[in-house]
């Protein structure tokens, strides 16, 4: 701890400073905003110091060891056929929609974003990892762009589609990045953000051991309340609420894959299971059982 220079940062959806503490995770803690209620890390490492981590390849093959800044992946390029289903999982709720030009927000290594390109999409891909991006170009050819969205030189209302999967927790600012790609999506085009739901039935049941509290990767910890607002007021319509199937199988455990998602894919049974992992889902958002939200929202 003592080479992280830590901030302390006001509420990204109220601007209050008045927060309580909810948990102390490592070394660091974490807050809840007494305005509005979006959770979040205070103090936290700069963003800068982060960058340095998810640019290192370790990030993405850790072996399974965790270090004071980052969980990582154990091996990244075991999950390519899961993330290819979650793509697929991803377009259902837009399969109307023609396809045209998407961007990926913390597209990694480019797996989903070569799904997306395989399904039609004229697609981008955008990620602060140098180590990933240029995997993303050299060995699946794809558009991928090393920075953050701010520093992207596209035109103004140029895009149709934008997915941000588990990524917004990630940024420094999320609502400065919404409204930065709301400028870059054209009217009614669809964003799509995937991220873990605090308010959910197993973070209240397992509170501080909540396995998404990775600190301090997550920077922010939101709710589909508090997700919804931050899109309100960044001129988003929220059209659909779900949980994509099996997204929150993606973990940073030892085997990169929970066991019973693993045995689906290593065995080929996707076509008698992902009918199930969709009912139980849509009955698990629709009750706030789980841990996960995806929301499909459209700029105003």
């Amino acid at each position: 701890m003592k080479d992280i220079a830590l901030q302390y940062i006001s509420c990204n959806l109220c601007g209050n400073d008045r927060t309580k503490t909810l948990f102390q995770v490592h070394p660091f803690t974490i807050v809840k905003c007494i305005n509005c209620g979006l959770v979040y890390l205070s103090p936290r490492p700069h963003p800068e110091q982060m960058m340095g981590v998810y640019d290192s390849r370790d990030y993405y093959f850790s072996g399974g060891k965790q270090t004071e800044m980052f969980y990582g992946y154990p091996d990244y390029t075991r999950l390519q056929k899961h993330l290819y289903f979650v793509a697929d999982e991803l377009m259902r709720p837009v399969r109307n929609i023609a396809p045209g030009r998407l961007l990926d927000v913390g597209c990694g290594m480019g797996f989903m974003l070569k799904r997306f390109q395989e399904l039609g999409w004229e697609s981008y891909g955008v990620d602060i990892s140098s180590y990933a991006t240029e995997y993303a170009r050299s060995e699946l050819g794809l558009n991928a762009y090393t920075g953050t969205i701010e520093k992207l030189d596209f035109p103004e209302n140029y895009f149709d589609l934008v997915t941000v999967v588990l990524t917004i927790e990630h940024m420094p600012d999320p609502r400065s990045s919404l409204q930065t790609l709301h400028k870059l999506m054209k009217k009614d085009a669809t964003i799509i953000i995937a991220t873990h739901d605090i308010e959910g039935l197993w973070p209240k049941i397992s509170r501080s051991k909540w396995q998404h509290l990775f600190v301090p990767e997550h920077f922010f910890f939101f709710s589909y309340k508090t997700l919804k607002r931050l899109l309100m007021q960044t001129g988003f319509d929220v059209v659909k609420t779900t949980e994509t199937a099996t997204l929150a199988s993606v973990t940073g455990d030892g085997h990169g894959l929970r066991i019973p998602i693993k045995l689906i894919h290593e065995y080929n049974l996707e076509n008698i299971a992902v009918p199930i992992l969709r009912c139980f889902h849509a009955i698990a958002r629709q009750l706030n059982l789980s841990d996960e939200v995806t929301i499909y929202a459209v700029k105003r």
